[in-house]
């Protein structure tokens, strides 16, 4: 009998799966597309059949398993929405795809680009078999969405999802989220609240960058155009850490004004001394937008979405090229 053990203090879903059949595909013409469909079918169906005999589908062929509703709001199309999750393949319950990282790590998929914990993005984006079931879903709520890559990704797969290859995904809604910009400014808010002497640094454009000065240096300051060695750690407001050469022999080397960094640091950098350390709170217009950036030959998230960042800073006594005006 399939168990599900969900773990709050993790905040994430554990899995104990049902030891299930081998698949094996024996078809070994890739553009034989009827043959391969034919043979998920039947695979699927032996699995469904042998676990869940009780679970009808949905008019698109997904099996909604709900094991704990929630109370919150559904997502809609307009929507981002915050999850947790598993996938697997099936029949055979290797986990292919999760956002947590003992998982990746104990299942080989781990990748040092991607932001692991709770994953951000909009609603309807996704593929079919997800955003059908996350659409049934309300926030809180726990469900298990199985379906064949009808529903998923196709002919094509993606990662370690093979073509034709069906899937079973373990879904925790966390969150329902109208306004990702709002969301963000009341996290800024709730920062700069505990954080009183963060000095606003405007663009042309007005938007604000905030400087949060610790330890001033003892040389000039920087200048656009100065090429300086900076040593960082890179973080979201939620704490988790996406970047850092922290430990590093050497800094990063940038030239400031040139466009070599997010807007935010060429604008906030000017504020720092050789010498100096400090944190600059960087909102997502001047950071990685409204789409944030995906771990490099992957379609995984390495910056979400609507995202404010908050970079520990120090800039060396290091002097690579000062321009005097």
């Amino acid at each position: 009998m399939n168990r599900i053990k969900y773990n709050m203090n993790r905040n994430l879903l554990s899995i104990i799966a049902l030891a299930g059949l081998f698949f094996i595909t024996g078809c070994e013409e890739e553009n034989n597309y009827d043959e391969l469909m034919a043979e998920e079918e039947r695979y699927f169906q032996l699995y469904m059949d042998a676990n869940y005999p009780d679970v009808d589908s949905t008019e698109s062929g997904l099996y909604y398993i709900s094991y704990v509703e929630g109370e919150g709001a559904s997502p809609n199309d307009s929507d981002y929405v915050l999850i947790n999750y598993l996938a697997y393949t099936i029949p055979d319950e290797q986990v292919v795809d999760t956002y947590d990282e003992e998982w990746a790590r104990d299942y080989n998929i781990y990748n040092s680009e991607v932001l692991y914990g709770p994953y951000k993005y909009k609603h309807g984006s996704e593929m079919m078999g997800l955003k059908e079931g996350l659409s049934m879903m309300k926030e809180g709520g726990v469900a298990r969405l199985i379906f064949k890559s009808d529903l998923g990704f196709g002919a094509e797969g993606v990662g370690k999802i093979g073509k034709f290859e069906s899937l079973m995904y373990d879904v925790q809604l966390l969150e329902v989220i109208d306004s990702p910009a709002a969301r963000e400014q009341e996290m800024i808010d709730a920062y700069l609240a505990e954080h009183p002497s963060a000095y606003p640094i405007k663009n042309e454009d007005g938007l604000k960058v905030y400087h949060i000065p610790e330890e001033a240096g003892d040389s000039v300051f920087v200048k656009a155009g100065n090429t300086i060695e900076v040593f960082y750690t890179g973080m979201l407001l939620d704490g988790r850490v996406f970047d850092s050469n922290e430990g590093s022999s050497a800094g990063l080397k940038v030239t400031v004004g040139e466009g070599d960094v997010i807007e935010g640091w060429d604008l906030g950098l000017t504020y720092f001394r050789y010498g100096g350390k400090g944190k600059l709170l960087i909102p997502h217009e001047l950071a990685y937008g409204e789409d944030g950036s995906k771990a490099s030959g992957t379609n995984k998230t390495s910056i979400p979405p609507f995202e404010a960042l908050l970079f520990d800073i120090e800039v060396t006594k290091t002097v690579y090229d000062i321009k005097e005006d």
